[in-house]
């Protein structure tokens, strides 16, 4: 995946929707989505995805295989929540056990009540990952930026997090260059020869982004910095009728299903 997500939100279909309406639109989904039940999640995500897919015209590979990565992060928590174990030594398996084996003179069990709550995790991670997946995917740093200042945010706030943004994928694109570099010269064929390249992948990446922070300070300094980032924006933004019926539509809907859901279940 070489595309930026920057290019993707600065391409896609929903660029000239309101940075604010698309914002509201992900927090508004974002809260339903931590405070529902997850059969009102998973309709959140596959709603969600129809957004960034279908209208926002984001690559599907690219989508997938960022929930994938989060996906990924989330099974390796798993075993946490859906294994116990009872050092009880008697026949006695758990009631709430699924599955059980005998160790350590006790047992560790696949618990019911933890499989339960493993699911919820997982669709309620899901979920919420996808409407910030929408935000990042749709709504370019600066716009971010121009909202929370108009929002009252403390300009340092805003400033730090846009450089904080931008060094990541200059960090990201200094990696891939010299990782592809030291492969073209077969860095990585054996063990001992991956631990060398590694090590100086990381000195590497230390002294390029530190001379790179000093040439973005020199740059700015020579354009006249006064302690403060301007952002201009052009008032080219077209509100959609259509989108804004869709998605305040769309959240009434979830709302109804949870409250059948609590009260049929």
């Amino acid at each position: 995946m070489n595309i930026h997500i920057d290019t993707l939100a600065y391409s896609n279909r929903l660029r000239q929707l309101p940075p604010a309406q698309k914002l509201w639109f992900a927090i508004a989904v974002l809260l339903l989505a931590l405070v529902t039940h997850y059969p009102v999640q998973i309709v959140i995500l596959g709603w969600m995805s129809v957004w960034i897919v279908v209208y926002a015209g984001i690559p599907a590979q690219v989508y997938g295989a960022m929930l994938l990565g989060v996906l990924t992060f989330l099974v390796t928590s798993l075993p946490a929540l859906i294994l116990d174990y009872t050092s009880v030594s008697s026949s006695v398996v758990p009631a709430d056990a699924l599955w059980h084996m005998d160790l350590w003179g006790g047992y560790l069990y696949l618990s019911r009540q933890g499989l339960l709550q493993a699911v919820e995790v997982v669709f309620r991670s899901m979920a919420s990952t996808a409407a910030l997946f929408f935000i990042v995917l749709t709504i370019p740093a600066i716009e971010l930026a121009t909202i929370c200042e108009r929002l009252g945010c403390p300009p340092i706030l805003v400033e730090l997090l846009l450089l904080a943004y931008r060094f990541i994928f200059l960090l990201s694109d200094t990696a891939q260059q010299i990782i592809t570099a030291q492969i073209a010269r077969g860095g990585y064929r054996t063990q001992r020869l991956a631990m060398n390249s590694l090590s100086l992948l990381i000195r590497q990446l230390i002294q390029r982004t530190a001379s790179r922070y000093q040439q973005l300070t020199l740059a700015v300094k020579a354009r006249g910095f006064e302690q403060e980032f301007r952002f201009w924006q052009p008032d080219t933004y077209q509100y959609s009728p259509r989108y804004a019926r869709e998605s305040i539509g769309g959240c009434v809907v979830l709302v109804v299903g949870e409250i059948l859901y609590r009260c049929y279940v």
